[in-house]
């Protein structure tokens, strides 16, 4: 019975959480943190409806598709049934990355807007396919924001729609039927957007040109947030390994296809990145969660090791 009614205000609130708001970063005298959103045991589900997919809910809860996917590998994809109890993902390892701007994690498909030193903002997007449509890694920033974009599809998008029998518009004007959305980013890497769609079962998905897709009620929000000069970092990041407070976690991804990695090469990264968040000491960690975490990614944060609680006679005696 307790359980149950655990369950049910755990989905209750779920339910009140809106899918992005300013979320608190770790404070300044525990800067080895790196987990924000909920605390870890705060687990939060919600109950499918006999008609719910797991892309419904992920859209509804502005969660990638995969990412939903990942969270919850033993329900149906496409027929979840009344009353399956659905993870919702709400804890998340920051990227290894200066804490300032944007940044990308691509194999997680999410986005980080750091807008000082005490708040970060996160959304779940969509980006570049793996042939020849890959969104670039590197540093760049913001060159522009237009509210209303037009887009006059490149000739090479054009001739790829046509092979496979559609027919693109040479023009499409702003407005709500643009695939660009009502609001879009310029990078300065040439030719590459953040922008809205009109496609939201993209979001969480490999399925763009390159660009960066956001839900529209995400981006409508994230838009007068971001100043024309932010820099942006996209990095591919598929293992990230963080603090809160004690405890250790590592939160995993699949590798993206074109940059492929064996268990051996997963198992190194994930050991390199524990001792540096170690202080460079290789702790005595769970190496069978630590295997499955690798083997079979959830993009979940889980616990690998807990670092001994100092009593304060242990640090007198450690003084002396």
């Amino acid at each position: 019975m307790k359980t149950r009614l655990l369950i049910s205000l755990l989905i209750g609130v779920v339910a009140a959480v809106p899918s992005a708001s300013a979320l608190t970063l770790p404070p300044p005298d525990r800067p080895g943190d790196s987990l924000i959103g909920n605390p870890p045991h705060e687990v939060k589900y919600v109950a499918a409806k006999q008609e719910d997919t797991l892309i419904d809910i992920a859209v509804n809860f502005r969660l990638g598709q995969d990412q939903i996917v990942l969270a919850n590998p033993y329900v149906d994809r496409w027929l979840p049934g009344a009353g399956a109890q659905v993870r919702i993902p709400s804890s998340f390892l920051l990227p290894n990355a200066p804490r300032e701007g944007i940044v990308i994690n691509l194999p997680e498909m999410r986005i980080y807007y750091f807008p000082d030193a005490i708040k970060v903002v996160t959304y779940a997007i969509g980006i570049g396919r793996e042939d020849d449509w890959k969104t670039p890694l590197g540093k760049t920033r913001i060159l522009g924001k237009t509210e209303r974009p037009s887009w006059t599809p490149p000739k090479s998008i054009i001739a790829e729609h046509l092979a496979d029998g559609d027919v693109l518009e040479p023009y499409y004007p702003p407005g709500p039927d643009n695939p660009l959305g009502l609001y879009a980013f310029r990078l300065g890497i040439p030719g590459y957007l953040i922008h809205s769609t009109n496609k939201t079962n993209g979001v969480g998905m490999r399925v763009s040109h390159g660009c960066i897709r956001m839900y529209p009620a995400d981006i409508e929000q994230f838009f007068p947030m971001v100043k024309t000069g932010t820099t942006v970092n996209i990095v591919n990041q598929p293992i990230k390994v963080g603090w809160y407070h004690d405890t250790l976690y590592l939160e995993t991804y699949p590798q993206m296809e074109e940059t492929p990695a064996t268990f051996e090469q997963r198992l190194h990264v994930a050991l390199d990145l524990i001792e540096q968040a170690n202080g460079g000491k290789m702790p005595v960690i769970k190496g069978a969660i630590l295997k499955a975490a690798l083997e079979k990614a959830s993009g979940i944060p889980i616990a690998i090791y807990e670092r001994p609680v100092q009593t304060p006679a242990i640090v007198q005696s450690q003084a002396h």
